[in-house]
């Protein structure tokens, strides 16, 4: 077994004025790369200001949801102009994600699709630090971004040790102001991430102690975080950084990339994508799976709240595509999206596009 987590962690409520101390001493100007929901929604932005007075301190916050690759040139430029050292990467996925675009660019003229399609990267990016105000993604601690191809109408990860954050702080009263609908998307997004983690081929001890525990917690307290209960969401922002370490240890699945399509063709949420499609794909699985005492483990963990069906149900997820506007057309397109993907190999299921439409097709009417 081997892992790597080189991304410190603060975790806790009212920790932003702590973010200066996380900076290297040397670290003169830097770049915030946020969104325009966190500037009028949780104070964030002014906060972390204020936690990093005395430094030149930038702004880029027209990150929109699932980053294009034109946003993240634009950013990356901006702060390449400024002579940013170091990114900070506040919101929800998005951003975070940005960020991590915007620090490996910053440091090249190339454009993002050549960085993806390179073998390696030339020079190291400028160091990152992420500020989460959700409980989804778990970008703080992974080596993981994900962008959106307009040209393509596809999203593209990319994958670097070189992406791994230098510090994530995470304060749970960030999250606070969510509304109810996206406290469940995001939380949906744990819950995914978590089950894939502990179900793939690279599962191994250390990602499944995080894997587990996130989607305990995501059972036990994301239906009272809906309601906003400051508990239940801290709860949650601890969950979301479980799954995070859990996934950047192991992995996710064909459920991810299956519900890309869902985001860019049908506007879905990330983790709504991931979790309208968990009951067919989990179905699947308990047919197909070369890990059944894990599948069983998942099983016995959502059997209290119903199984997958249940707890969606409970948190009042439709659970059918056509609630999203999908027709039996649409779905051709959606598998050629899938077939290939990395993300395949690692499933702990003989997969093909067959398969693939099965999937969908389960969770149409």
């Amino acid at each position: 077994m081997e892992f790597h987590l080189p991304t410190r962690v603060r975790f806790g409520r009212g920790r932003i004025p702590e973010l200066g101390a996380l900076l290297p001493d040397e670290i003169e100007r830097v770049m915030i790369v946020s969104d325009a929901q966190v500037l009028g929604a949780c104070g964030a932005l002014e906060a972390i200001a204020g936690a990093l007075r005395g430094r030149e301190v930038g702004f880029f916050c027209d990150v929109e949801a699932n980053p294009s690759f034109a946003t993240v040139e634009t950013a990356a430029a901006a702060a390449r102009d400024a002579g940013s050292q170091l990114i900070v990467g506040l919101g929800g996925g998005s951003p975070m994600d940005a960020a991590k675009g915007v620090s490996v660019l910053a440091t090249t003229e190339a454009s993002l699709r050549c960085v993806l399609c390179a073998p390696e990267l030339v020079r190291p990016p400028l160091p990152v630090i992420c500020v989460p105000t959700t409980a989804g993604s778990g970008s703080e601690v992974t080596p993981y971004a994900v962008f959106t191809d307009s040209d393509d109408q596809s999203k593209q990860g990319y994958a670097h040790p070189g992406l791994y954050p230098i510090a994530a702080l995470i304060d749970p009263e960030l999250t606070f102001s969510m509304s109810p609908a996206m406290i469940i998307d995001t939380g949906l997004d744990v819950l995914t991430h978590a089950i894939e983690a502990y179900l793939c081929t690279e599962a191994n001890v250390w990602s499944d102690l995080h894997a587990l525990r996130a989607i305990d917690l995501v059972i036990e307290q994301l239906p009272t975080a809906r309601r906003r209960d400051e508990d239940a969401m801290t709860a949650m922002s601890w969950a979301a950084t479980l799954g995070g370490v859990a996934i950047a240890q192991a992995g996710t699945t064909l459920l991810h990339v299956m519900g890309y399509p869902l985001t860019v063709f049908q506007g879905i949420s990330h983790g709504r994508a991931n979790a309208v499609l968990l009951p067919a794909y989990l179905e699947f699985l308990s047919r197909s799976t070369r890990v059944p005492e894990r599948m069983a483990e998942i099983e016995e963990r959502l059997a209290p709240r119903g199984g997958a069906r249940g707890l969606l149900r409970e948190l009042g997820v439709p659970l059918d595509l056509t609630s999203y506007g999908v027709a039996a057309e649409d779905l051709d397109r959606f598998v050629a999206k899938c077939v290939g993907q990395t993300d395949l190999a690692i499933t702990p299921a003989a997969i093909d596009a067959a398969t693939i439409r099965a999937i969908y097709e389960r969770a149409m009417p």
